[in-house]
């Protein structure tokens, strides 16, 4: 079982009479990078999110919550910063006189600045507003995370998919082998004959070329540390001890492309080059899966 690092989930608390509404996004990061938007009134919350919020283990998290207010409530929850609404009002009123301007907006205008309304939260009100957010905002995770979890269920069958189709190539290289290298022991039969001629004269000569020629072509070895590494992969997909296993997969896929690369470089024949091809194009869909789980 593997989990996405994309995923959504929303909420919704009430206290008194402000309902709020919670979001939080994910999307793949190489950590977990939180990025809050709060209102004002409520960045006494932001240590509590990011604390509750490190349950995501990595991703780039997105948080949005808004406020939105019953307005047909009876109870107070701000006050007017008189001072400063009396400021801007006989400043603005002054301005109006002077400039002949209409003045029936004004009050509306003055009670739209910033900090004319202040916010009436006192510390008992805060702790009631963190336990109220607190329910929510773990649903919200919950919520996340089963997304996640139904994006990683996809992921993991189309990643099996991926391992089988690589399997399947490297199959096909073994098929292909032995006329790749009657092939190769046509082409240079004559050389070695040349060279056997020279060993006379260097009797090491040939030991060294046909050394280099056998290290040059064989891919056994190539092919064996392939299919380990496909073998872990798929331990690890299967592994139910841990849901983070996007790094382990990275890092496995980086050392599958060594592999596939080599094989590619030594095969010298048409037909095992396009199962080179085909490997390498599954396995560049297997990375961009894994840039993405958890």
């Amino acid at each position: 079982m593997v989990y996405s690092m994309t995923g959504f989930g929303a909420a919704t608390s009430k206290h008194e009479n402000l309902f709020y509404k919670i979001e939080i996004r994910s999307l793949n990061s190489k950590s977990l990078d939180i990025n809050i938007k709060l209102p004002s009134e409520l960045k006494f919350l932001e240590a509590e999110l990011r604390n509750l919020l490190s349950t995501l283990i990595r991703g780039k998290i997105d948080v949005l919550i808004q406020i939105e207010e019953n307005i047909f409530s009876n109870e107070a929850n701000h006050l007017i910063n008189t001072p400063l609404l009396l400021h801007y009002y006989n400043e603005l009123n002054l301005f109006i006189k002077e400039n002949k301007i209409d003045n029936l907006q004004l009050l509306n205008t003055v009670l739209g600045f910033p900090h004319v309304i202040l916010d009436n939260i006192t510390h008992q009100d805060q702790k009631a507003i963190v336990n109220a957010l607190s329910e929510a905002i773990k649903e919200a995770i919950h919520l996340l995370s089963e997304h996640r979890k139904t994006e990683g269920i996809s992921q993991y069958q189309d990643l099996k998919i991926k391992l089988k189709s690589i399997e399947t190539s490297l199959a096909q290289i073994a098929i292909f082998e032995p006329l790749r290298i009657a092939k190769i022991r046509e082409r240079y039969e004559s050389e070695l004959k040349n060279l056997i001629q020279e060993s006379e004269a260097n009797p090491g000569r040939l030991e060294m070329e046909l050394i280099f020629y056998i290290e040059k072509l064989d891919i056994n070895e190539e092919k064996v540390r392939l299919n380990t590494h496909i073998e872990y992969f798929r331990e690890i997909l299967n592994d139910v001890s841990s849901i983070e296993k996007g790094k382990k997969l990275g890092f496995l896929a980086q050392e599958m492309g060594r592999e596939i690369n080599t094989i590619g470089s030594k095969a010298n024949d048409s037909d095992i080059q396009k199962q080179v091809i085909l490997m390498k194009d599954d396995l560049e869909k297997i990375k961009e899966q894994v840039n993405n789980i958890l």
